[in-house]
């Protein structure tokens, strides 16, 4: 594209120095403050040159003017690119962080499983071990209940007996009392007992 718009500007330029020589006319040029007698070729070629200047000192300008742009741009995408690196880094830190703490939640979570885990066989050792201790209570208390009812049943029987007896010996018939006399009658708790 380059090459194309210098041989334009070349072609142009030819044609431009052509059409100044075929004009060797002398004309009056009028300035601000004067004025002078110059040859057309003179004119045009001059007007030329000066167009070429402006137009070179424009061109070296825009130039510099992009290539401040430019570099202001590189300067801001180098900055944004270690901004961006500073900020994966970081980001990198942060999901290491996210991870460490979540490992440290579910190592905290199992340990304090564990500790309850540990806590209710604790408990229900203990809830076992109460139990049992009821029940051996209970069972001695029946014991002791069963064998105090006994041992009063007994002694409600002799003194029944004793009763009886004196109450024939006031009567007189002991031969009564041998009959009247029955097998000792079996309780409620001998019958559970079996």
């Amino acid at each position: 594209m380059r090459i194309v718009f210098i041989v334009l500007m070349i072609l142009l330029a030819i044609a431009i120095a052509a059409v100044a020589a075929l004009n060797n006319e002398i004309v009056t040029v009028h300035y601000l403050f004067g004025q002078a007698e110059l040859t057309l070729f003179t004119v045009i070629l001059g007007s030329t040159f000066a167009g070429i200047l402006i137009m070179v000192f424009f061109s070296i300008y825009r130039t510099i003017h992009n290539y401040i742009k430019s570099e202001s741009e590189r300067n801001l995408k180098r900055e944004l690119q270690q901004r961006i690196k500073l900020l994966e880094r970081e980001n990198k830190k942060l999901e290491e962080e996210v991870e460490k703490l979540k490992k440290e939640r579910e190592n905290a979570a199992e340990k304090s499983r564990a500790e309850l885990e540990a806590e209710k066989n604790k408990l229900e050792e203990e809830l076992n071990k109460q139990r049992k201790e009821r029940e051996e209570i209970i069972e001695r208390e029946q014991t002791e209940l069963g064998a105090e009812k006994e041992r009063l049943e007994e002694e409600l029987r002799r003194q029944k007996q004793e009763e009886l007896r004196k109450s024939k010996q006031e009567t007189g018939s002991l031969e009564a009392d041998e009959e009247t006399q029955s097998p000792p009658k079996k309780s409620f708790w001998d019958f559970l007992k079996r």
